[in-house]
């Protein structure tokens, strides 16, 4: 299957990839190190030694060049690195006369997976044309931004992007009182808040009254409302208003994410 997996390891998310290519892991492994190799499919040029411990420098045509360092080089069948904070991992398993690829990156930023998995993909893609002796495929607007819908539903953000959870923003827990969720609070400059939440656990909220309206919009997970008495189901993509005097709970299921805006005092920090 040429489309990427995602799977939790730890309190990380790790993206694979398995290419079955028909030919031997040493011509592929002159594909994924050799500089005029690289430049037929991989987004940036590296330069640095090919040797473990080495550090690397990564240039695309235009902007600040990234960093990264050299882990493992074990021809012809381990490489592995990072490029800025983001450990990228080769693996070629001799089959037959071909041999199968294992692309492993664990990403920096969960929040990035999405967009990463398209970009890999393409790579991968253009490496296996590369290896087969045909041109690569140029950018394509349409099918990136096809596949990249793709990559999104099959597994969402996953997490807020790392810039919005600052600490400065961090809600306290005694503020908060949802043990198992994680808050972000912003503030309008008309006295509205805008609250991310994500469920770390399943977590329940107790009963509150309302003395304003409440935009609820559910990002991922399943997100239970209960209004008076009666629960109102709210799955990925739905939107809702609590109305002002209504008597309010609600219950998360772990991995949930939620924003909440509201028009009162926002819950206080947990730097404050």
């Amino acid at each position: 299957m040429k489309h990427g997996t995602l799977t939790t390891k730890g309190n990380k998310v790790e993206l694979r990839f398995e290419r079955r290519l028909a030919h031997p892991p040493e011509k592929v492994w002159r594909a994924l190190t050799d500089s005029k190799e690289l430049a037929h499919w991989f987004p940036a040029r590296i330069e640095g030694a090919r040797e473990a411990g080495a550090q690397l420098r990564f240039f695309f045509e235009e902007g600040d060049p990234g960093s990264g360092k050299m882990h493992v080089f074990d021809p012809p069948r381990v490489l592995e690195y990072t490029w800025e904070g983001d450990l990228l991992r080769w693996e070629l398993k001799p089959e037959g006369t071909g041999c199968l690829l294992v692309f492993t990156t664990i990403p920096a930023d969960r929040a990035n997976v999405s967009r990463d998995a398209t970009g890999w993909h393409f790579c991968l893609d253009n490496l296996e044309a590369s290896v087969d002796g045909n041109p690569a495929a140029g950018f394509d607007k349409e099918r990136f931004s096809a596949l990249n819908a793709d990559y999104a539903a099959r597994f969402g953000l996953g997490s807020f992007p790392a810039f919005m959870l600052g600490a400065a923003n961090r809600v306290a827990d005694a503020s908060l009182s949802i043990p198992g969720v994680e808050a972000y609070v912003f503030n309008g400059a008309d006295g509205t808040q805008l609250t991310l939440c994500h469920a770390k656990s399943d977590a329940e909220t107790g009963e509150q009254w309302r003395d304003t309206d409440e935009y609820v919009v559910v990002l991922e997970g399943s997100y239970v409302v209960r209004i008076n008495g009666m629960d109102m189901h709210l799955g990925a993509g739905r939107e809702f208003v609590i109305p002002r005097s209504a008597r309010v709970s609600g219950r998360y299921t772990a991995g949930t994410r939620t924003i909440h805006a509201r028009g009162n005092k926002p819950p206080e920090r947990s730097d404050s």
